[in-house]
């Protein structure tokens, strides 16, 4: 197996690739060039640093690279079908962990579905440790119309605390462009996938803290269920199980059937806490 850069790919052609990689898994991933360039800029993946895997010249895997920072992160890792089970996969991110730790990186995050059993239990043999578990939520608030104001995301990002998953942290979610759309209802602020899906998106929601626990988040969501009437919203499994649960649960939200664990390597013994975090 040969590892070259993404950057040495076209657009379309990793859209494609990255889509086969991920056949008949827990997710589907649709073949979008225009989704996936966004997800690369919102999410600071760099393509230079993410590696193709061939054999015989054929590509038959993706690992996608973001890095921030120090902090480097593996933001998708996938094999075509017809490759495996061959072990490709502790080949693909050995020489992606040696160079994170060579230029200086302190630490290197993932976020895997807890189902994937296998892809857990290569994480762990390849000494990542896990920090927390990852949930997300589904539902249909009752409609109550409101006059939204359309902001942008950054409205959103700067009410974020700072220690967020990569996909939920402030700098992702500043990153967001369209079709993505950020709504304000008075202090409260949320962040929309496409709204032209069938289910609308929820990438992120954040109240003013001086606001917090006054009911201004379920008016919102409310009111986005009004301008959207009979589209069920949901949240991705990115978000840090305990943080709102209470909140999405008493809105009527449930969980849905999967969700994440996100690990980390650490480099530095300095960083050797980060995976004892609660």
């Amino acid at each position: 197996m040969e590892l070259t850069p993404a950057s040495d790919l076209s657009l379309r052609s990793l859209s494609t690739l990255f889509a086969r990689s991920f056949e008949g898994y827990f997710v589907t991933i649709p073949d979008a060039p225009a989704l996936f360039d966004a997800r690369v800029r919102s999410e600071h993946i760099s393509l230079t640093e993410s590696r193709v895997a061939r054999v015989e010249g054929e590509p038959v895997g993706l690992v996608l690279m973001a890095r921030r920072g120090r902090v480097s992160r593996v933001a998708g890792m996938g094999i075509v079908p017809s490759h495996r089970n061959r072990k490709l996969g502790a080949g693909m991110l050995l020489p992606l962990l040696e160079e994170a730790r060579v230029r200086g990186d302190t630490r290197m995050v993932l976020e895997v579905i807890e189902q994937n059993a296998p892809a857990v239990k290569l994480y762990e043999r390849l000494g990542f440790q896990r920090v927390r578990r990852l949930v997300g939520f589904v539902g249909t608030p009752s409609a109550e119309p409101a006059a939204l104001e359309e902001v942008e995301p950054l409205a959103c990002a700067r009410l974020l605390p700072d220690d967020l998953p990569w996909q939920l942290a402030p700098a992702t979610v500043a990153g967001l462009a369209l079709p993505a759309r950020a709504f304000r209802l008075g202090p409260a602020v949320a962040v929309l996938g496409d709204v032209s899906a069938p289910t609308l998106a929820v990438r992120a929601l954040a109240v003013a803290p001086e606001a917090r626990g006054q009911g201004a988040g379920r008016r919102l969501l409310r009111a986005l269920a009004a301008a959207w009437p009979g589209k069920p919203l949901a949240v991705s499994a990115i978000v840090p199980e305990g943080l709102v649960d209470r909140f999405f649960l008493g809105a009527g939200f449930s969980y849905p059937t999967l969700s994440q664990l996100e690990f980390v390597h650490s480099f530095t013994r300095l960083d050797a806490c980060y995976g004892a975090r609660p």
